[in-house]
């Protein structure tokens, strides 16, 4: 398995290198386009954390994301970092006993490469292939009264197919219609095989007196959709104000289920953002 993962990542990074030269080969040709967002909105979660508890956990949060994207002639790259740390509740959450509600830190890392399939002149469409790869932290400290709380966590770095769309509008204006779509194949998950909050087979021959974090990453499986099944999608429109600035609205729909034992405890994460961005084109 380590074996197939590292051919994919060093084909990859050919592919990369290979697809920036390519820029520079045409430059004549195409306006190669650096593209900086900053973006923020709201983030509605949704979680169901059965290792802790059989209750369904939601709340609203104003993330912070930023990213880069390099449109090429026939490539496209894209770097974002997203953050929020959100207050979810329950059905029983009861805030005067600070009791059955969850603290969540969502931190998230992608690196999107694709390169030109297809294109339709008739709709202005650009079909794009590729993959991404991406590092999720989703941090829950849960609190069932003044004084007892347990932590649980999902930290994945996965490798997924990459599919994405682009389409002009109108043919005499830069304002287009970007859709992504990423469902990650393979994953290297920490935190595996929880029984509860207190014991884990990652953590039961942990050495306090060493380096816990190169411990607990060292313990990290490879799995692939046996374990976590994960879907991304995002649609955003990009206007153009003048020939540098731009707005940028965009809706994220993120979904994970993460197996936390054999079969019997999951963990379920719905994300659904609504994004206004400004945008800064180089």
């Amino acid at each position: 398995m380590k074996n197939i993962i590292s051919i994919i990542l060093i084909t990859i990074i050919f592919g990369c290198s290979n697809s920036f030269s390519q820029e520079d080969s045409t430059k004549s040709l195409f306006e190669a386009r650096h593209l900086f967002t900053l973006s923020s909105g709201m983030s509605l979660h949704t979680v169901r954390d059965e290792m802790i508890s059989p209750l369904i956990y939601k709340g609203t949060q104003i993330p912070i994301e930023f990213s880069y994207r390099f449109r090429g002639s026939s490539n496209r790259h894209t770097i974002l970092f997203y953050y929020d740390n959100s207050e979810l509740n329950s059905s029983i959450t009861n805030k005067s006993k600070s009791s059955h509600y969850i603290n969540n830190l969502n931190l998230n890392f992608e690196y999107s490469f694709a390169t030109k399939i297809s294109a339709i002149e008739d709709y202005n469409t650009t079909y794009f292939l590729g993959a991404r790869l991406s590092s999720i932290l989703n941090l829950r400290t849960h609190y069932f009264s003044q004084d007892k709380s347990h932590e649980s966590a999902e930290q994945m770095t996965s490798l997924g197919i990459y599919l994405l769309t682009e389409s002009f509008l109108q043919k005499e204006s830069n304002n287009f219609l970007r859709v992504e779509i990423n469902i990650p194949f393979i994953s290297y998950a920490l935190l595996n095989n929880r029984y509860n909050a207190n014991v884990s087979e990652a953590f039961d021959d942990i050495d306090v007196e060493k380096n816990i974090l190169w411990q607990v990453f060292k313990k990290g499986n490879f799995i692939s959709f046996n374990k976590l099944l994960e879907i991304q999608a995002d649609i955003s429109y990009n206007i153009f104000v003048s020939n540098h600035i731009a707005f940028d609205l965009r809706y994220r729909f993120q979904y994970y289920s993460f197996t936390q034992y054999q079969s019997l405890l999951h963990s379920k994460v719905l994300n659904n953002q609504f994004l206004f961005g400004m945008m800064v084109k180089l």
